[in-house]
């Protein structure tokens, strides 16, 4: 059997693609390395293109403001005498009030002697 070339060409494409749907389906090895070693303190070895440890960039200084301070107005004192106290008195019958509750004659306001100071 003859194959013209449409045919020859297309069943050369088909195979290809055949091939490389086969080769992309087909499980890969795997490919995983482990690296087993033991260091105390840092590399013991600087190999080629190892520079050292860079520049260190630390920024601007923080500042710390502290808060201002604010004095409040004292509140002004202001002292009041209290009033005097005193006593009522009644000559008839005789007694301080609330002893005497009603009085023939005029009450007598006696003023009471303030507590002595330290009390």
């Amino acid at each position: 059997m003859i194959f013209n070339s449409i045919t020859a060409k297309t069943a050369l494409l088909v195979g290809g693609l055949v091939l490389a749907t086969g080769v992309a389906m087909a499980p890969h090895p795997a490919d995983a390395r482990v690296y087993v070693g033991i260091g105390v303190g840092g590399p013991l070895f600087y190999g080629p293109g190892y520079y050292g440890p860079g520049p260190y960039y630390y920024g601007p200084p923080v500042v710390y403001a502290p808060p201002p301070v604010v004095y409040a107005p004292q509140p002004q004192v202001t002292y009041i005498n209290p009033p005097r106290q005193s006593y009522y008195y009644c000559d008839n019958p005789q007694g301080y009030y609330p002893n005497v509750q009603s009085c023939s004659t005029a009450w007598r306001e006696v003023p009471a002697t303030p507590a002595p100071a330290g009390r």
